[in-house]
């Protein structure tokens, strides 16, 4: 799916057109997540996996518009080191959430894919598909740029549906890979992409529905 830059002017028509709009302080606008949460909360009493850092602010929120709310901190795994020669590969730890399968109807994995080895995002998608419910949704970012040293993996603070303020963590420093559009598409065996953003900071948005 080809990337939709947003236009001058198109941020400010989202933000206002969002139901679960309130005065906010200044945040980032994101209208691709207003979106989806539209849709989900449809449902009476929507569940939302939120696989970040905590935030409490985002979780109460989530749940003050009608939303049951499940956090786990998810820790990306590391590469798997490379076999000495002649050794068959080491096998890499299973992805797997402390969760029941088909449970959600939202899963918001934030940036931790750019943490992710590049032949583990498959894993990391297959086993979103097992939580998410048929017609559940993947909501996550991966900044479109070079590959960088360590990062403290951020956490996202949600003020309204359509606007959030990206913090950051003391936790330990991860490396930080960069994936092309198209390579995260593929590894999102399963899902329907429904739309991808580009942000002004080089942040990619995408949204994915389970099929």
């Amino acid at each position: 799916m080809a990337i939709r830059r947003r236009e001058a002017g198109e941020i400010g028509e989202s933000a206002g057109s969002s139901p679960g709009r309130k005065p906010v302080a200044a945040g980032q606008p994101c209208g691709s997540l207003a979106r989806v949460l539209a849709r989900i909360f449809k449902e009476p009493r929507p569940e939302v996996l939120d696989l970040g850092p905590l935030c409490g602010q985002t979780v109460t929120y989530l749940a003050g518009r009608g939303a049951r709310v499940s956090v786990e901190p998810f820790d990306p795994p590391h590469a798997v080191a490379a076999a000495d020669p002649g050794d068959s590969p080491p096998a890499p730890p299973p992805i797997r959430f402390d969760q029941p399968d088909a449970q959600f109807s939202l899963v918001l994995a934030w940036e931790l894919l750019d943490f992710l080895p590049p032949e583990r995002m498959q894993d990391f998608a297959a086993e979103v598909l097992r939580v998410l419910r048929d017609g559940g949704w993947l909501f996550m970012f991966s900044r479109m740029s070079p590959p960088s040293g360590p990062e403290q993996p951020p956490r996202y603070r949600l003020l309204a549906d359509d606007m959030l303020v990206r913090e950051s963590t003391q936790l330990p420093a991860r490396r930080r890979y960069a994936s092309s559009t198209r390579d995260i598409e593929r590894a999102l065996k399963g899902f329907s992409i429904q739309g991808v953003q580009l942000q002004r900071n080089q942040m990619r948005e995408f949204s994915a529905l389970k099929v």
